[in-house]
């Protein structure tokens, strides 16, 4: 087990295995609408991850497999999932990262956006900005071109 070769060979496959979790978890951290949906994914990726150092302990270059494996399950669910939950909002606080997932868990707007993306609708609006008319339209607005220099109105 001292063997280069082995050595090698142990951190590809641990490399692979972390590739294969995130490809997993981002998949089924898209598929969560909610925060319990979320935490289910995790508990399956933990048990699975469990199941599967059981079987492979019997071969020694395949140990580091269930490990990666997991680790990139849960941070493909939390990058799919698209909002801080759980123990990943302190993490996310602590050192200044992912501000769209921390805005979005502290609007609470998280789940309605992933029923629609789920349903293949577009995201609620939070806010509308489109006018409803055209009364009290500018030079510039309706036609999709810039206004001219000095046309706008003065107060």
């Amino acid at each position: 087990m001292t063997d280069p070769a082995f050595i090698i060979a142990f951190v590809l496959v641990f490399i692979f295995s972390i590739y294969l979790g995130f490809t997993v978890g981002t998949y089924a951290g898209e598929r969560a609408a909610t925060s319990r949906e979320y935490w289910v994914y995790n508990l399956i990726a933990f048990v699975a991850c469990i199941v599967a150092t059981a079987v492979l302990t019997l071969i020694p270059l395949l140990c580091s497999a269930p490990l990666g494996f997991l680790a990139g399950c849960f941070t493909g669910l939390k990058m799919g999932f698209g909002e801080s939950s759980g123990p990943w909002k302190k993490f996310d606080r602590f050192f200044n990262v992912n501000k769209g997932h921390r805005a979005r868990a502290a609007r609470g707007s998280g789940e309605a956006t992933r029923r629609a993306r789920h349903k293949g609708k577009a995201a609620p609006d939070m806010i509308s900005v489109a006018q409803e008319s055209d009364a009290g339209q500018g030079a510039s607005q309706g036609s999709g071109h810039a206004a001219r220099k000095g046309t706008r109105k003065k107060r």
